[in-house]
């Protein structure tokens, strides 16, 4: 069984989204700390202008230090409406603006209390709008050591759900040691992703990085389907 790890993403890009649809199961690290710098909480969009612009969910980052990311509580309600606006301005002229729009609408009309709960319905959305099959499981429902910190984390997990096979981010390179997912009867897999180019209504040049929500309005589900998987 292949399987990925993750912080939580709200809105993916397509690299995550491809190492969730190559995953059987994918680990979604609800117990790590939150991290102002990384897609967490927020993404990268195009205005209508052609130029980059993060939608970020506003949290309360008081003592955000000592939980995890999955205790952070939403503030300042106005956010949905604020992003809802956006999404309409910006994408409403694209040509699959309707198909993929009814499937995450309700994101901007849920009630939410935590960060995390918007965050995986951001990702559900977009298994569904890519026919992703791949399973979530969040890593608080695992019973891991809380104490445990990167490979023992990993390893952790990976013992827990009986991995048989690991596929990691090309970055994590840097700083884990290849050798001990063998030591550990692991088999190690590094990602393989190359950004595809497609359309972009919004662009003066091509943007990468994206959330994926800009391919699927562009393209529409079957395509951006197509596009992810190599069909």
């Amino acid at each position: 069984m292949m399987v990925s790890i993750h912080q939580p993403s709200y809105f993916p890009w397509l690299g995550l989204l491809d190492k969730i649809e190559k995953s059987n199961a994918f680990i979604i690290l609800d117990t790590v700390q939150f991290n102002d710098n990384a897609f967490q909480s927020r993404n990268i969009f195009l205005n209508h202008n052609g130029e980059t612009q993060y939608l970020s969910i506003p949290v309360q980052k008081k003592n955000y230090q000592k939980k995890m990311f999955r205790e952070l509580e939403i503030v300042n309600k106005n956010w949905q409406k604020k992003q809802n606006g956006f999404i309409i301005a910006n994408y409403k002229k694209h040509p699959f603006f309707d198909e993929i729009y009814s499937q995450i609408s309700f994101i901007f009309e849920k009630k939410y209390v935590f960060l995390i709960d918007v965050v995986i319905d951001s990702m559900v959305a977009c298994n569904k709008i890519f026919d992703i099959k791949t399973n979530f499981l969040l890593a608080s429902d695992l019973d891991i050591d809380k104490e445990l910190t990167k490979d023992k984390l990993v390893f952790g997990i990976l013992k827990k759900i009986e991995a048989t096979i690991y596929l990691s981010g090309v970055g994590a390179k840097d700083y884990q040691n290849d050798k001990n997912f063998e030591a550990e009867g692991i088999h190690l897999e590094y990602q393989n992703f190359s950004h595809p180019i497609y359309n972009q209504k919004n662009s003066k040049k091509f943007e990468l990085g994206l959330s994926s929500l800009d391919i699927a309005f562009n393209l529409g589900c079957k395509e951006s389907e197509k596009l992810l998987k190599g069909i």
